[in-house]
């Protein structure tokens, strides 16, 4: 087995990607197959493997990235006393299983205005027994109540909202967050709608959130997401920049509103 896995690791010269590796042997029997579709040595599509809860199916390769973001490099942490996370841009629902499962007592409020990787997602949550901690809202998050287009040839991973022809929902923040609710993770992956919405969420909403994990895209500047959380008592506590516009931001409130916490 030890030897397997230092060939996989020589194979994609990934010797430093161990510690990912390792938390991939936690969450899958099939870790050397998971491992191996992802450092690109051949994988036929779709496949499954099994997790704690139930099954997770890959039907294209950036499933497989996705899942390792998730599962295995850990890029959004979840705490196990976390009970409301709100999943933005959620995809076909690979975050939202990650979190149910790092947090028993958590439920999700998943947003997302594709319908394919809505169906999918709906899947995902039924095959792990998932149905009742979650809640789906398909729709495209944005700053403002009423419509918006999608484009559907991208990969579902890169599908950008206010262009292509389908039509979808928008909604605000605001509207989704429950009221006198604590939010205790803000998960947002909203290729580029992360700057309107930061802009409009009304004060209320924000002191009611704790932590927030976002990916910012080459729209705008990424200060442009950040300044105004850190306006609002955020705390920036990590920063990655990965170029040409995109990378990783992650804040923490240390206060909460008073009429939440207590």
């Amino acid at each position: 087995m030890e030897l397997t896995l230092i060939r996989l690791l020589k194979a994609g010269q990934n010797l430093n990607r161990l510690p990912e590796i390792l938390r991939c042997r936690q969450h899958t029997h099939q870790w050397l197959r998971l491992t191996a579709a992802y450092i690109g040595l051949k994988e036929d599509f779709p496949f499954e493997i099994s997790v704690p809860s139930g099954i997770f199916g890959f039907v294209e390769r950036g499933d497989v990235a996705t899942f390792w973001q998730i599962f295995c490099r850990g890029i959004y942490p979840v705490d196990s006393s976390d009970r409301l996370i709100v999943d933005a841009g959620a995809n076909i629902g690979a975050f939202s299983l990650y979190a149910l499962q790092a947090s028993p007592v958590a439920k999700v409020i998943a947003i997302e205005p594709a319908p394919d990787s809505c169906n999918r997602l709906r899947s995902m949550m039924s095959s792990n027994g998932m149905d009742s901690r979650y809640t789906l809202c398909e729709a495209a998050l944005g700053e403002r109540q009423g419509e918006t287009t999608i484009q559907l040839s991208a990969g579902s991973q890169f599908r950008r909202t206010g262009v292509g022809g389908h039509t979808v929902k928008m909604v605000t923040l605001d509207s989704l967050v429950p009221p006198n609710a604590a939010v205790d993770l803000l998960k947002m992956d909203i290729e580029g709608a992360e700057y309107g919405v930061l802009n409009s969420v009304s004060t209320d909403t924000l002191l009611r959130i704790r932590r927030i994990v976002l990916e910012f895209h080459p729209r705008a500047p990424a200060r442009t997401a950040i300044d105004p959380l850190t306006s609002a008592g955020f705390k920036l506590t990590r920063y990655q920049d990965d170029g040409a516009g995109y990378g990783m931001a992650w804040l923490q409130r240390t206060e909460i509103c008073d009429a939440i916490a207590n």
